[in-house]
């Protein structure tokens, strides 16, 4: 990642101020907002655990190599960031569908990221992701959905396709894995329900550890939405002058910064 001690400057600060006015506008201009969309609701929650998915197609990395997630099976080892081989307790399912005059909604939408949108090589390739998904980096979990920049993460609301189908995999506790090389959160159920996935009731068929339950790797956070992202928005933008940002703002303008950069060389 790049490093988070560059000190913003004028064009650091009027990126922010303008995504902070676009945030504004959206709220006090109803008109601005944008129209409800198709799709069914994907309802995560927003705390970065249950059905956040990855799309079909994704990279996971294993001991013998990647593999395409909808090949994988309960028992296959997957890499964990530890460096340990750990089975597949279970993997969740679901799909979704929109009519043909509608796009997909914010809820269901997937998320890309970029080749290298967070690091040299990091994903290997795009990655595709809903987006209350958590990745992990410089130790903190964020949802994708926090990271949209419209440039080298984007959310695909247009999306040509009429059907999305979406996986998640559960380990024995909370983990991270390796999708097209971007480390990224397990599955964490923390209600014990399972029903938004399509094939929960396999779920309720596997007996579950006696031990206790595993502490989470680190808090998730969240600031997908105008609403959320206004704060952090006007600290970045205020930076030149005093620096209060969060370890998650530096994260953010970081990626941002970098993908500025690839579009002047492009």
């Amino acid at each position: 990642m790049d490093d988070p001690s560059l000190q913003p400057g004028i064009a650091h600060s009027r990126r922010h101020l303008f995504a902070a006015a676009s945030i504004l506008a959206m709220a006090v201009w109803p008109g601005m907002a944008r129209a409800d969309k198709g799709g069914i609701p994907h309802n995560g929650g927003g705390n970065g655990h249950g059905a956040n998915c990855f799309l079909r197609g994704t990279l996971i990395e294993t001991p013998t190599g990647q593999r395409e997630i909808s090949s994988l099976a309960i028992g296959d080892l997957v890499m964990t960031r530890s460096g340990e081989m750990k089975p597949v307790k279970w993997i969740g399912r679901r799909q979704v569908q929109r009519a043909c005059d509608t796009q997909w909604s914010d809820e269901v939408a997937p998320i890309r990221v970029m080749r290298s949108a967070l690091a040299e090589g990091v994903p290997t390739r795009d990655l595709y992701l809903s987006q209350w998904h958590a990745i992990y980096l410089e130790g903190l979990l964020v949802t994708i959905g926090s990271l949209v920049n419209g440039s080298t993460i984007v959310r695909c609301n247009a999306d040509e396709r009429l059907s999305l189908e979406y996986f998640h995999l559960e380990l024995a506790g909370p983990d991270i894995i390796f999708a097209e090389g971007t480390p990224s959160e397990t599955l964490v159920v923390e209600s014990g329900d399972y029903s938004k996935f399509d094939n929960w009731r396999e779920r309720l068929t596997l007996e579950d550890s006696p031990e206790p339950a595993l502490a989470a790797i680190a808090p998730v956070l969240n600031t997908t939405g105008g609403r959320r992202q206004l704060p952090s928005r006007l600290r970045s933008a205020l930076a030149p002058l005093v620096d209060r940002r969060t370890d998650f703002d530096k994260l953010r303008d970081n990626i941002e910064e970098r993908g500025e950069r690839t579009k002047a060389v492009a």
